[in-house]
C-alpha cells in the first residue's frame, strides 16, 4: 500500500508540470473568487499555483497513512486526491486563461 502512496505523492506533484506548461500564458494575478455575474472579486499571484500541488501531496501522505492503518483494501481510495488535485489545476487553468 505504501506504493500507492507514493504514485499518488508524485501525481500530485507532477501537476507542477501543468502549470509550468502554461506558466507564460497565466496572468500576474489568478482569479480564485468569483461573484454571481462571473467577474473575478478576490485574486492571488500566479506563484500561488505552486502551493497546490504541494498541498496535494501533503494531503495525499496523511490520508495514504490513515488509509493504511485501516487496512482499506480498495486501491482507488489511494488515488482521489491525487484526482483532485489533477481537476483543480485544469479549473484554474482554464478560469484564469
Amino acid at each position: 500500500m505504501k506504493k500507492h502512496i507514493m504514485i499518488g505523492s508524485l501525481i500530485c506533484v507532477a501537476t507542477v508540470l501543468i502549470f509550468l506548461v502554461f506558466w507564460g500564458k497565466l496572468p500576474a494575478d489568478v482569479p480564485i473568487h468569483f461573484d454571481s455575474n462571473g467577474n473575478a472579486n478576490s485574486v492571488l499571484p500566479k506563484a500561488v499555483v505552486f502551493g497546490i500541488p504541494a498541498i496535494c501531496a501533503i494531503l495525499n501522505v496523511f490520508s495514504g497513512f490513515t488509509l493504511m492503518k485501516k487496512n482499506e483494501k480498495r486501491t482507488f481510495m489511494y488515488y482521489l486526491i491525487p484526482v483532485i488535485s489533477i481537476i483543480v489545476a485544469v479549473v484554474i487553468l482554464v478560469l484564469a486563461l
